[in-house]
């Protein structure tokens, strides 16, 4: 996930979705749990833990019940790591599973490819968090998710450090089309973190790719790239691998409480976020 920007941003989003459990002692944060509304109909359950010194006590049920209860009667999506399945699908009452998974994929020093074209097509436009672009961004957005996402979009670009492209399509009569956009920005590991990548097809998502990695510097670049793809998407694989990424252990299954959200996963070729599950 990102840094403090990030969970800035979520709570610009929802001011009320972010519960914290402190210890009164000594003012340390012994658990968390997020239950953050996406819309008035999508809701997810997120950065779910409870340090160890403090488990066993009943905390992480308290921390939960708030969560589920600030979304009400929305449909909660969440990531799982397999040993929460059990739990997760009987007692959470998430019985709806995706059938595609959240798969990470990571280079230590990512690569330009080198049959790619100095200027790859379609081009990409830096996105400026208050420039007239952002509204195409949105636009797109809602092509992918179907609903009003305008402020998470909005907060998304405007995090600290975040680098936004949006690829456009040329066209001789002037209009503007946009085919894609994309994000990266520091990751709390120390990581590039490119999330998301929505593209119409590969070429837009390689354009776009190639401009968030070409715009790291050589010892920005050591400091590794990651990404979390779609495991359906077959030629977002392919893609990332032609930068360096390579699939590593890591994968979580998408779970929902009402119906799985529907996602044209062939133009999801990065997500935005497994922690906040906001596809």
């Amino acid at each position: 996930m990102g840094q403090e920007s990030e969970l800035l941003s979520w709570m610009n989003v929802d001011p009320y979705g972010i519960f914290v459990a402190e210890n009164v002692e000594d003012g340390q944060i012994a658990g968390c749990c997020c239950g953050i509304a996406l819309s008035d109909t999508h809701g997810y359950i997120g950065m779910y833990v409870v340090k160890s010194k403090y488990r066993g006590v009943g905390l992480g049920r308290i921390l939960w019940n708030a969560a589920i209860n600030r979304l009400g009667n929305r449909n909660i999506g969440l990531s799982s790591a397999p040993p929460m399945l059990g739990f997760y699908r009987g007692k959470g009452g998430f019985s709806f599973t995706a059938q595609w998974t959240v798969d990470l994929y990571i280079a230590s020093d990512p690569v330009l490819p080198k049959n790619t074209l100095s200027r790859p097509h379609p081009f990409t436009v830096v996105v400026e968090p208050k420039g007239s672009l952002v509204q195409h961004a949105i636009d797109y957005d809602y092509l992918i998710h179907k609903y009003d996402r305008s402020a998470i979009v909005k907060e998304t670009i405007r995090e600290e450090g975040t680098l936004t492209l949006i690829a456009v399509k040329p066209s001789i009569d002037d209009n503007f089309q946009a085919t894609g956009y994309a994000c990266m920005k520091k990751s709390l590991q120390g990581h590039w973190l490119i999330a998301p990548v929505y593209a119409d097809d590969t070429s837009s998502a390689r354009s776009l790719l190639y401009g968030l990695v070409n715009a790291l510097g050589d010892g920005e670049r050591k400091e590794g790239v990651v990404a979390k793809l779609v495991s359906s998407n077959s030629e977002a694989a392919k893609l990332f691998l032609q930068f360096g990424l390579k699939k590593t252990q890591y994968q979580l299954q998408r779970l929902f409480t009402k119906r799985i959200h529907e996602i044209p996963e062939n133009k999801i070729f990065a997500l935005q976020s497994s922690v906040f599950c906001t596809e």
